[in-house]
């Protein structure tokens, strides 16, 4: 039974071609949004690792406020190596017009333990400065550029003699204030004041696990709260947190994919199974249940699954390096792919059991008919004295365009999918244009924290979902057309005119757009503004002024009415005589 099952589910699919390929298309996308959300964090890794490495990392890094407890740390259990504390201060360093403020270390020579990476120049201060790299990227300063710094005793510039990384380190301006190397007559001679240092002891473990419980031991044994301590998990976790606000976003458009997948693949099932009617009937007369009848679709729809998260699995591991590569200002080397077999079982199971439940609740209708029901394979009409009809009825509208308004009202369940895809395709566009709004909003000269790649995710992604659902809305006008060519037929022998003809198919999705236009302004606003609450954005969010949100609505008619008009030219083009033979 299951081998006949499987052969119903792939009959007649090359007739189905567009609406498989459609399903594919979404379903991956869905899928590589899953996989670039659970990749995007482990690219990093690597060139972390390389980079801890290569500065002989600490196992646990202590920022206290006395020289004489950075010392006594260097006592404890576990610790196999350690270094002369670091002073720190707090400096301002003239950029532009302005000062920004700067953590300056003061080193003598190069340190054993979590020492500087060199990336340009040269990784000694000597009679210079040598800034993180992060930071001096963001501010455009190069090798050779002379920096005027501002302490309580004074100022005193200095040139830049290179740009070094740590692995302690995230990237400026993410972590606020920057950070810089000088040698230690310099730092006393900015800040001659040693009760305003703070000094830095780093420790190297036998075992690196223990890192844990070391640290642990340093909070409860320090008799100040002026303590900061960081094992080596707490770094390389501070230097990958570029990945957040990335996961962040693919976790938002992987629900609106998802979503709108459900209400796309429920569309074309449900339109398959109105369309096998008969079909339907025959397979009950011969002995299938409701649910075999149904398991022919759902098997159908998780192949098609398993297809795209492979594909999307593909796609996702080969985007998260490109996609991450903001990490790369901390770290040795660019991300690398990870592929986590892991990631794809979690992409699957996510979207087949999309693909599955849309598939089960679109058909599930149809299998419950009657046999003699089902054989007749007749279409339903629009519910009589239903408060939409009456409300429709009171409409002032020309005879075509109120024939295709009463065919749409018939299948409400596809009406309300159809709506709900548009509605969250806009919702996506009004939340990219809040974002961007948020961004040109920042003051001027202002380093924002935000990566580049983040802008241009937002954007690709909404790129994606205007050709999903543009090609979904043309399958969705050919499965309607299909339905009613006889009654095309009919229209155009009663003498209406093909463009009349046309915008009875046109002029419903066209009026169901305007609404689904409307709806996905305040969707779309909470929606951005819910994700900037969860990232912990200060303040409250700036949204797009409403003349950028009123071309979302503007925008949803257009695309809807050029996907729409498509088959309606077809259907103009067919002979009436064609027309009305079929069946």
């Amino acid at each position: 039974m299951t081998r006949t099952l499987v052969r119903l589910a792939f009959s007649g699919i090359r007739s189905r071609i567009l609406a498989s390929t459609l399903t594919v298309l979404l379903a991956g996308a869905a899928a590589a949004t899953v996989v670039l959300a659970l990749e995007v964090g482990d690219t990093g890794r690597d060139p972390w690792e390389r980079t801890f490495a290569a500065a002989h990392g600490a196992h646990v890094l202590a920022n206290v406020p006395t020289e004489e407890m950075a010392r006594s740390l260097r006592s404890l259990d576990g610790v196999t190596e350690s270094d002369q504390p670091v002073p720190q201060a707090v400096v301002d360093v003239e950029v532009g017009n302005g000062t920004e403020p700067l953590l300056l270390s003061g080193i003598s020579g190069r340190p054993r333990v979590n020492a500087p990476v060199r990336t340009a120049g040269t990784a000694s201060p000597s009679d210079g400065i040598v800034l993180e790299r992060s930071f001096a990227a963001a501010l455009g300063l190069d090798v050779g550029a002379r920096l005027r710094l501002t302490g309580p005793a004074g100022d005193v510039t200095l040139p830049v003699v290179g740009t070094a990384i740590l692995p302690s380190q995230a990237r400026y301006p993410r972590s606020n204030p920057g950070v810089a190397w000088v040698r230690l007559p310099t730092l006393e001679q900015l800040q001659p004041d040693r009760d305003q240092w703070t000094w830095v002891q780093a420790l190297r473990l036998a075992d690196p696990a223990s890192a844990g419980a070391v640290a642990d031991s340093v909070l409860v044994g320090s008799p100040t709260r002026n303590v900061y301590v960081q094992t080596w998990e707490d770094q390389r976790d501070l230097a990958l947190q570029e990945a957040a606000p990335l996961q962040l976003i693919l976790t938002m458009y992987t629900v609106v994919l998802l979503a709108v997948a459900f209400a796309v693949v429920a569309v074309l099932v449900g339109a398959r199974a109105l369309e096998q009617s008969r079909e339907i009937g025959l397979l009950k007369a011969v002995g299938l249940t409701p649910r075999q009848v149904a398991a022919v679709f759902v098997i159908e729809s998780v192949a098609l699954g398993l297809l795209a998260a492979v594909l999307g699995f593909v796609a996702g591991a080969l985007l998260a390096p490109r996609l991450a590569g903001a990490m790369a200002q901390t770290t040795l080397g660019s991300p690398s792919v990870a592929a986590n077999p892991s990631h794809l079982l979690v992409a699957a199971v996510l979207v087949v059991a999309v693909l599955v439940l849309s598939a089960w609740m679109s058909s599930r209708r149809r299998t419950r008919f009657s046999v003699v029901h089902a054989l007749q394979a007749g279409r339903s009409a629009p519910p009589t004295g239903s408060l939409t009809s009456a409300l429709m009825s009171r409409v002032p509208m020309t005879a075509p365009v109120a024939v295709g308004t009463s065919t749409l009202l018939a299948a409400r369940s596809r009406t309300l999918l159809v709506m709900a895809a548009i509605t969250l395709t806009g919702s996506a566009f009004v939340f990219a244009l809040s974002m961007q709004a948020t961004l040109d909003d920042g003051p001027a000269g202002e380093v924002s924290d935000v990566p580049v790649e983040l802008p241009v995710l937002v954007y690709t992604l909404d790129a994606v979902l205007l050709v999903i659902a543009t090609t979904a809305l043309l399958a969705i006008a050919l499965l309607s057309l299909r339905e009613r060519l006889r009654d095309f037929g009919v229209l155009k022998a009663i003498g209406l005119t093909p463009r009349q003809v046309a915008s009875s198919l046109v002029a419903p999705y066209a009026a169901l757009a305007v609404l689904a236009g409307v709806l996905s302004v305040p969707l779309g606003i909470a929606l951005y503004v819910a994700t900037y609450r969860i990232a912990g954005g200060d303040g409250d969010p700036t949204i797009a002024p409403w003349p950028w949100l009123l071309l979302v609505p503007v925008g949803t008619v257009l695309m809807v009415v050029a996907a729409t008009s498509v088959p309606a030219r077809i259907v103009t083009r067919v002979p009436t005589v064609e027309v009305l033979r079929y069946e």
